[in-house]
């Protein structure tokens, strides 16, 4: 197996997000989170690089009293106990809601997609970083092989797991999948002298098919009535790392460059930060970046074999669920049993 990065390995989403495996109500997030966890814990029995796999309980935060109802509906689905933020150091006193769910964890996730490379080497992978793929190569109706930077691949099969380029490598075959690119910003902090022993997300952020909706790509006359990337959703979610530092995050910009968009979002997502804990307000901020997320229109991945190709497969789309479902569903798709929801058919347009 030929691995071809366009950049380094983890230089996208992969190895750039805030690493958290958050506990979410029944459905398909949550079976891939649990089956994705238990990926995670045999990866770090074996592996040589260690990326810090622990349990990281989130207290589910609603600021507001209009919050207060997605917050109690989410506790409800997950176990969550309810808190009092008076009684909590971290937490502001005036919020409306708090509650503990257990069952979450968290990654480095930059060691951790390091760690996943290493694996895949001890089972013979090549890995050829800093190699574009330009075109899938495809002859009678089969993948015949990909033309890269460095020459042509040839293959039976391809994977295309490229993040936001997934349309526009499939184009190169005539087909078009209809997956858009979302930015998400985050921000790091100096270590903290004693850090809040647990992750914060605020109530509000939506559910995935609801992502799928705002994340649709602007019309022509929307793009020019205005700059695009301006933000479109800012929520909270922020925890700490193993150093003493503090992640914070997070946010939803629809996304058309590779550039940075929507700096202003950075200022936004401190906001949050210091208005639900009051006491991190002071830290420092070290550090900020953003990067690009996948997202299919109806908020699902796309995983599976694309119809009409012999050899071809996709696996994408996975949006901010990446971490969590993303080795759940592409362990799926190498064991040939893609889920049939996730399925490329649904989307494609010929």
């Amino acid at each position: 197996m030929t691995v071809v990065e366009r950049g380094g390995i983890g230089a996208g989403a992969s190895g750039r997000n805030g690493g958290y495996l958050l506990r979410r109500p029944d459905g398909w997030q949550e079976s891939l989170r649990r089956e994705t966890l238990g990926i995670y814990e045999e990866l770090a029995e074996a592996s040589p690089v260690p990326f810090d796999l622990a349990p990281r309980p989130p207290v589910l935060v609603a600021p507001d009293e209009h919050e207060a109802g997605h917050a109690r509906a989410h506790a409800e689905a997950t176990g969550g106990e309810r808190l009092d933020p008076v009684d909590d150091p971290w937490l502001a006193d005036d919020l409306a809601a708090a509650y503990r769910v257990e069952g979450s964890a968290w990654v480095d996730a930059m060691s951790a997609t390091a760690s996943m490379a290493e694996a895949a080497r001890s089972r013979g992978a090549r890995f050829r970083p800093a190699c574009e793929a330009k075109r899938i190569l495809v002859a009678g109706g089969r993948v015949t092989g990909v033309a890269t930077d460095e020459g042509v691949t040839s293959c039976s099969r391809v994977v295309v797991a490229a993040g936001p380029r997934v349309r526009f490598l499939l184009r190169t075959v005539g087909l078009d999948l209809p997956i858009s690119a979302v930015r998400g910003w985050l921000l790091e902090t100096e270590v903290v002298a004693s850090p809040p022993p647990y992750a914060v997300e605020q109530a509000i952020w939506p559910v995935q098919e609801e992502m799928g909706r705002l994340s649709a790509p602007p019309t022509l006359a929307e793009v020019a009535a205005g700059p695009v990337g301006g933000p479109s959703l800012v929520s909270l979610l922020l925890g700490p790392k193993p150093s003493g530092a503090v992640l914070v995050g997070t946010s939803l910009n629809t996304s058309l460059a590779e550039e940075p968009e929507g700096p202003e979002t950075v200022q936004l997502v401190a906001g949050r930060a210091a208005r639900v804990l009051p006491s991190l307000a002071a830290s420092r901020v070290v550090a900020t970046w953003s990067g690009r997320r996948s997202m299919a229109p109806d908020g699902l991945p796309v995983v599976g074999p694309v119809p009409g190709i012999e050899g071809l497969e996709v696996a994408g789309g996975f949006g901010s669920a990446g971490m969590v479902t993303a080795p759940a569903a592409c362990r799926a798709l190498a064991e040939g049993r893609p889920d049939p929801a996730f399925a490329p058919a649904r989307l494609l347009r010929a």
